[in-house]
């Protein structure tokens, strides 16, 4: 069996994150992907028109259903439910998934055109809790850069979640006390290439790499690709010599 360990990668390399987990998704599976690559995690992903939104959204009983799961769960919120949290109202959000807020590492709020300071927009009632803030380009990262916050993170994503493949432009964060990100149209096609640039890019520090669009099939999500991602970056993290 191949395994994929956070001791076997690059220090830097913090996550493999695949969102939209979705209504057909075999949980049990999840649960076995993560037992063979624990450093996997799986975006959840929700708004207030979760039932609006497509397949990718969940339903939020489902979400209250993966509790006790123990799987790495990230939220990320979209719409009105982003801004809501952003502003500070995490009591919304909460009420909305039932009160599940607890089961998630890592919240990430899709906030693109927001440039609010990184400490308020971190004010979540959980100083646990990561939080994430989507932006589509480096010029719109300066709050990170002044921030000393651990749990502040920055999501990079040139698309604006539209899974558009865009070149990665690396925000320097070696040395600095947040994690970066990288996203738009990573696909089981170009992963290698995009992690190998990463790993070996002197100026990245903490890192993570996320993709949905490209892990989906008719728009469902698809376990074979991920799997196939997965072993992918093993093969890429082995060549480059990172294994512990």
């Amino acid at each position: 069996m191949v395994t994929l360990n956070r001791k076997e990668v690059s220090m830097n390399l913090k996550h493999i994150t695949f969102t939209g987990i979705d209504a057909y998704t075999d949980i049990d599976d999840l649960i076995d992907i993560q037992r063979e690559f624990p450093i996997v995690e799986f975006g959840v992903l929700t708004s207030y028109h979760w039932y609006e939104n497509g397949l990718r959204y969940l339903d939020p009983q489902i979400i209250n259903d993966l509790r006790g799961k123990r799987l790495n769960l990230a939220l990320h919120v979209c719409g009105s439910a982003a801004h809501d949290a952003a502003d500070g109202y995490w009591n919304n959000l909460d009420n909305h998934v039932f009160y599940t807020l607890g089961l998630f590492r890592r919240v990430q709020l899709n906030v693109a055109n927001r440039t609010d300071n990184p400490y308020r927009l971190a004010s979540t009632p959980n100083r646990h809790t990561e939080v994430i803030i989507q932006q589509k380009g480096i010029h719109d990262i300066e709050m990170f850069e002044r921030s000393m916050w651990m749990n502040v993170s920055v999501l990079l994503d040139a698309s604006g979640g539209q899974g558009i493949d865009t070149p990665i432009k690396v925000l320097p964060n070696a040395g600095k006390p947040f994690k970066v990100g990288y996203a738009g149209g990573i696909n089981p096609d170009n992963v290698a290439d995009k992690l190998a640039y990463l790993l070996q890019h002197d100026e990245v520090g903490d890192f993570w790499i996320d993709m949905e669009s490209g892990v989906r099939t008719y728009d469902w999500f698809n376990t074979d690709k991920v799997r196939y991602v997965l072993d992918t970056c093993k093969e890429v993290i082995k060549e480059l010599g990172m294994e512990e």
